[in-house]
């Protein structure tokens, strides 16, 4: 894999604001038109786990901006694993929010479950990402 460091942040970057993105606008939906949401509920639900993973990428786009090691190259490794654990973890984020009306369950309560596996993805997710924006081969 022939891939510098700056081109690999940047597509962990649009896998993490698309998937926001589009979470937000189902959750944006869902708030205006769903007659059994609750929308503190739901912003509650999704601001914890997707806020902090955006912050470090902020941080690590604005902190690589100012450093001249942009061209290094890349562990292919570590960048793949944050790639597709990054890309998991945003479908994972949608699933419920997608599919509540077809499992007859309220929203709220598929939420709450929701939380358990998010967490677990979010803190693998998030810890590969660090490792990776942190390790430069030379």
């Amino acid at each position: 894999m022939n891939l510098t460091m700056h081109t690999a942040r940047k597509r962990l970057a649009v896998v993490w604001f698309a998937g926001a993105g589009v979470c937000f606008v189902v959750l944006l939906f869902i708030s205006f038109f769903s007659a059994d949401a609750d929308p503190t509920g739901l912003w509650d639900w999704f601001l914890p786990a997707i806020v902090p993973n955006l912050s470090l990428i902020i941080g690590v786009l604005v902190y690589a901006h100012r450093q001249t090691q942009s061209d290094t190259r890349i562990d292919p490794f570590l960048y793949r694993l944050a790639y597709w654990l990054s890309l998991l973890y945003v479908l994972l984020l949608l699933l419920p929010l997608l599919f509540f009306p077809l499992t007859g369950k309220p929203l709220p309560e598929l939420l709450t479950i929701s939380r358990l596996w998010l967490a677990a993805v979010q803190g693998l997710a998030t810890g590969v990402m660090g490792a990776f924006f942190v390790r430069q081969d030379k």
